[in-house]
């Protein structure tokens, strides 16, 4: 039995920002639900008088973040509606209860609402109307919930009944437009897939989803993200040519909007998928085709920065910049433009440094240095690098990007001589690699080649030998086997991890 909420549980709490005033909102609903609790239903002035109030608490506890005493009335809603026979009204409630066990990440319980939840709009939607949507909502949530507790297998066969389910559905009215459910569930399926290992499974549904999107008109953000996440999904199989189509296609959406309507938004939009295409690209190996989509992005945000009015509007749109330029900073890098590159970081830690209240603005403040810091090191500046990433390193909040600060700062401080302090910075950037490798491998196999080659060389010059081959035997087999699989991209990294382990023949 789930206790009640009564007033005094409000007492001790803060409320977080929200509008309207709801104290005042306690203030009227608290004594009518206090007036009519465990009192017959005809004696109410109105037949849904008591649910109408808890409803009124549950929605202001949410918008308070209060959503432990938010569950509480919900199950009590939960049983009024129940006790009425009302099944629409207790289908609302699930929904609500399964959406609140989310955020409070129970997901063992949300789990179980979620296929109550299911169930019931699976029996509503028998009569047809637009509880199917529900249904096809309250499956995507069973899904989403087994992927949060880890059994992927499951949530992967759940999406495949959904996409099953969808080809044979037929539209509803005033519900989604036709085919864009199917499409959805593809596109969920296909996250499914790749996250079990079906990688060219995944690409075929996630293509039937591009399709789909590709016959309507007008750029939107979904569209967008379903070619975005096509590349990506490509690319991660080897399918380099395809994945480079696939985001060109993306960029095409958004061009076209704003090259035909010159509006605000669709130009935004085009300066954030260039940006994103850049990156793409230097995920393929491409990084002199990088430079333009990174240089037009720069210059698609530095015009939207100077015709904005708003100060909040100018403030977004000069981080944006920033973080514009840091990317562009890191192609020019990886070109050997390395004056280019300094300046575009410079220019950047300029912009961001404008913005300290700025949580984005702080994080691109950070890149900044530590881009800055890695060309300085090309350069032969270590001094001045180790002082950009140690700034770098202070500024970061994350764990895994103080850790990438962390390396670079002990990159520089072994060539300005300081071994014990590159030493330990290194030791402690490798193990965290290592832990998150272990958990995630593809996203993280790079990342600890890159470090260990960096350990290596450290070693090397510590002359500890015997260490320094052990580390460099590892990095070796890493980054042979990223470069195997994607050369164009990690070749010169298993350059640089060779010419380490020459210096140990």
């Amino acid at each position: 039995m789930i206790e009640r909420v009564r007033r005094e549980d409000t007492w001790h709490r803060k409320a977080g920002s929200s509008y309207p005033d709801p104290y005042r909102i306690m203030r009227v609903q608290f004594p009518i639900v206090e007036e009519l609790r465990d009192t017959p239903r005809e004696t109410w002035p109105q037949r849904d008088a008591l649910p109408t109030a808890l409803h009124f608490l549950a929605e202001t506890f949410e918008d308070c973040g209060w959503d432990d005493l938010a569950l509480r009335v919900q199950h009590e809603l939960l049983e009024l509606h129940r006790e009425a026979g009302d099944l629409p009204q207790v289908l609302r409630v699930l929904s609500s209860i399964r959406a609140n066990l989310v955020r409070q990440e129970l997901f063992e319980d949300a789990l179980r609402f979620a296929r109550a939840e299911r169930s019931l709009a699976v029996q509503l939607a028998a009569a047809g109307g637009y509880h199917v949507v529900t249904a096809n909502d309250a499956r995507y949530w069973v899904s989403h919930v087994l992927d949060k507790l880890g059994r992927y297998e499951e949530a992967a066969r759940n999406t495949a009944e959904a996409v099953a389910e969808r080809r044979g559905q037929e539209p509803v009215k005033d519900g989604p437009p036709e085919g864009y459910p199917l499409a959805h569930a593809l596109l969920e399926y296909a996250r499914r897939l790749d996250k079990i290992g079906r990688g060219e499974d995944a690409i075929e549904h996630a293509a039937e989803a591009a399709a789909f999107w590709r016959r309507q008109r007008g750029a939107s953000t979904t569209c967008y993200n379903v070619f975005d996440e096509l590349s990506l999904l490509q690319l991660r199989a080897g399918r380099f040519d395809d994945a480079r189509a696939s985001h060109a296609e993306a960029v095409a959406i958004f061009r076209e909007g704003a090259e035909r309507t010159g509006k605000w938004e669709f130009r935004n939009h085009l300066a954030g998928a260039l940006h994103n295409h850049g990156n793409r690209l230097h995920d393929l190996g491409l990084d002199e085709e990088a430079l333009a989509p990174a240089g037009e992005s720069v210059e698609g945000y530095r015009a939207l920065a100077a015709e904005a009015e708003r100060p909040e509007l100018r403030t977004k749109m000069e981080v944006r910049l920033a973080l514009a330029l840091v990317s562009l900073s890191g192609r020019l890098h990886d070109t050997g433009r390395l004056d280019e590159s300094l300046a575009a970081s410079d220019e950047a830690i300029a912009l961001a440094s404008r913005h300290p209240g700025d949580g984005l603005a702080r994080q691109e403040l950070a890149r900044a240095w530590g881009n800055r810091a890695s060309v300085l090191i090309s350069r032969g500046d270590h001094r001045e690098a180790a002082a950009a990433a140690r700034k770098g390193l202070d500024l970061y909040e994350t764990p895994q990007d103080k850790a990438r600060a962390r390396n670079t700062f002990a990159v520089a401080s072994a060539h300005v001589g300081d071994l014990d302090v590159a030493l330990e910075a290194s030791l402690r950037a490798v193990a965290e690699y290592r832990e998150w490798y272990a958990e995630n491998p593809s996203g993280y196999a790079y990342l600890l080649a890159d470090a260990l080659t960096d350990h290596a060389l450290i070693r090397v010059m510590r002359d500890e030998r015997a260490e320094a081959e052990r580390v460099i035997t590892e990095a070796l087999a890493l980054h042979e086997q990223l470069a195997a699989a994607n050369p164009g991209r990690y070749q010169r990294e298993l350059d640089r991890t060779r010419a380490v382990a020459a210096q140990l023949q």
